[in-house]
């Protein structure tokens, strides 16, 4: 019973934290994205052209690289990595996000 107890309050604990860091990751994402096109306005028509999508096809777009290339939430969650943008990504994501000073 003890037993059954411990596991459940280490997979609520971890559930949070994973709610956490990915919105975490989320505010990183708009920060470097902003960022970004401040740094280079031509990325500001890619964004407006295709409003919805525009982190699905340009890979400047810290959405694509850090979702859609980046490790599966799955294997983040399984991990026993702390979650961290450093302990989760590899170091080109990490260095590519503190160019522009977002971590």
């Amino acid at each position: 019973m003890i037993a059954i107890t411990i596991i459940g309050l280490v997979l609520i604990t971890r559930i949070i934290e994973f709610i956490l860091f990915m919105k975490k990751v989320s505010k990183a994402c708009h920060k470097y994205d902003w960022k970004y096109i401040n740094k280079h306005p031509m990325c500001l028509l890619d964004m407006m052209k295709n409003r919805k999508g525009y982190y699905m096809t340009n890979d400047w777009s810290a959405y694509n690289f850090l979702y859609l290339k980046g490790p599966s939430p799955k294997s983040m969650f399984l991990s026993f990595k702390k979650l961290t943008i450093e302990n989760q990504y590899n170091k080109q994501t990490v260095d590519r996000l503190k160019e522009y000073e977002i971590i």
